[in-house]
């Protein structure tokens, strides 16, 4: 029994700092990543790429979209970046053709300010990046409108625009497609008096287009609408393909006809009378032998913009007649 106490007591302070030791070796163990793969220090990151040259940009998503990326830290950090996830952005300065096959460099992998994590290994180490050629252009705006306006009132000038251009640069092959660039849709129905309104453009279908500026201003002037009647207006065939010999070879019933404009106040009271014409189509009237007749409809011109004309009646009777038995009323002789 005295034997064992000995063993014990023998060089106990020895024994009691070699136990200490053992124990702070097992504690940093146990709260320090292993370098040989732990299951939480292995992620799996999406790729995406930043082209810094204005001539080119991507042509799809890079090959492959996903690595692997092992990292090394403390366990919360670690805990940390399953929760909140990390990226590898590529950074390309200069392009030298569409196929570029690109060596994944450790600083791109996000990590975050102050981070201890430390990026170990990335898998695979490259990733290639699919590019085309990029085209600037300066386009047109485009406003698009739907609903009418509240009751009793009308557009008295056209739609001001500012900017009229806008600058788009993307894909050389989409950007070539396009005339205009659309803004976002202006109900009408909510404009209820004259003003500036600021719409944005419609990105919808542009993809990787970039457009700049991304808004503009669209300048409405409104007046009260009204009515006007035009009384005998001449119905006359369309002499500007026919010529104006033929207007004596034909006989319209009726001879005249009255027109109605609606507007807003000053295109229509400013629409000159003698710039109306009701006119009946050509081609039709060449069919027509001496003494046949068919009935044609009527188109006016000579409206102004933002003024509608509408006819009393939608079509006449036409007869060819011979030439020279069409008196200055219209009526055979």
């Amino acid at each position: 029994m005295a034997l064992v106490p000995r063993i014990v007591t023998r060089n106990w302070r020895l024994k009691l700092s070699a136990f200490g030791l053992a124990v702070l070796l097992w504690a940093l163990v146990r709260t320090e990543p292993s370098a040989g793969g732990r299951q939480n220090d292995l992620f799996t990151v999406p790729v995406s790429a930043q082209v810094g040259d204005l001539g080119w940009t991507l042509a799809g998503e890079p090959d492959p979209p996903t690595v692997q990326v092992r990292l090394r830290g403390p366990t919360e950090e670690l805990i940390r970046m399953a929760r909140e996830g990390t990226s590898v952005r590529v950074a390309i300065d200069s392009v030298f053709g569409p196929d570029t096959l690109v060596e994944l460099r450790r600083d791109w992998v996000v990590l975050g300010s102050g981070s201890e994590l430390v990026v170990e290994d990335i898998s695979p180490a490259n990733v290639r990046l699919m590019l085309q050629p990029t085209l600037a252009a300066l386009l047109p705006l485009e406003v698009v409108t739907t609903g009418e306006l509240p009751t009793g009132l009308a557009l008295a000038a056209p739609l001001g625009l500012n900017p009229r251009i806008v600058r788009v640069r993307g894909p050389a092959r989409s950007v070539r497609g396009l005339y205009a660039v659309p803004l976002q849709v202006l109900d009408l129905g909510n404009v209820s008096a004259s003003g500036i309104y600021p719409v944005d453009v419609d990105t919808t279908g542009l993809g990787d287009i970039t457009v700049s500026p991304l808004s503009a201003t669209v300048g409405i002037r409104l007046e009260p609408f009204m009515q006007r009647m035009l009384v005998d207006v001449p119905v006359i065939p369309d002499v500007a393909e026919g010529g104006t010999e033929v207007a004596d070879l034909f006989l319209i019933v009726p001879a005249t006809v009255e027109v109605r404009l609606e507007g807003a106040r000053t295109p229509v009271t400013g629409t000159r009378p003698e710039e109306v014409q009701a006119v009946v189509q050509w081609e039709p009237l060449e069919e027509l032998g001496l003494g046949e007749e068919r009935r044609l409809p009527i188109q006016l011109r000579g409206i102004p913009d933002l003024v509608r004309g509408f006819v009393a009646i939608d079509s006449v009777l036409v007869r060819r007649v011979a030439p020279g038995t069409r008196s200055d009323a219209g009526q055979v002789r």
